[in-house]
């Protein structure tokens, strides 16, 4: 297996990508259930406190799975994300959609540090861990 050993999150990885929707993870049935969540993710930046010290290690997450199949030494894995697809039927003002916009932070745009993943694909050997 190809986990982090400084991370205490990991519980496996990727080993194979099946589809745009599927994975399998080396994780087997005596660590996760059939229903159970995981994360693939990746490991960004550490976060320090205002004195320097350290807080914990920034996570991007790639993806939240649900585990549908649990073998003796793997599980598949599968996006149940949906997402809703609107067409417009016609120009007409009955038709207007509200579109909500959020406000933004009143901050100094000089102390924005954004946290940026190296790699935010699902490949093979990205780190899972329980959601």
């Amino acid at each position: 297996m190809n986990f982090n050993k400084h991370d205490s999150y990991c519980i496996g990885n990727v080993i194979r990508i099946i589809d745009e929707r599927t994975i399998i993870v080396n994780v087997g049935k005596d660590t996760l259930q059939t229903g159970a969540e995981i994360q693939v993710y990746e490991l960004v930046d550490t976060l320090k406190n205002l004195d320097g010290t350290l807080l914990d290690t920034y996570m991007y997450i790639k993806a939240s799975l649900e585990v549908v199949q649990t073998a003796e030494k793997y599980s598949i894995c599968r996006n149940m994300e949906t997402r809703q697809k609107t067409f417009p039927l016609a120009l007409s003002p009955l038709l207007e959609r509200t579109i909500e916009e959020y406000v933004p932070l009143n901050i100094d745009k000089n102390d924005i540090q954004p946290l940026i993943p190296k790699d935010p694909l699902i490949r093979v050997g990205d780190p899972i861990k329980f959601a």
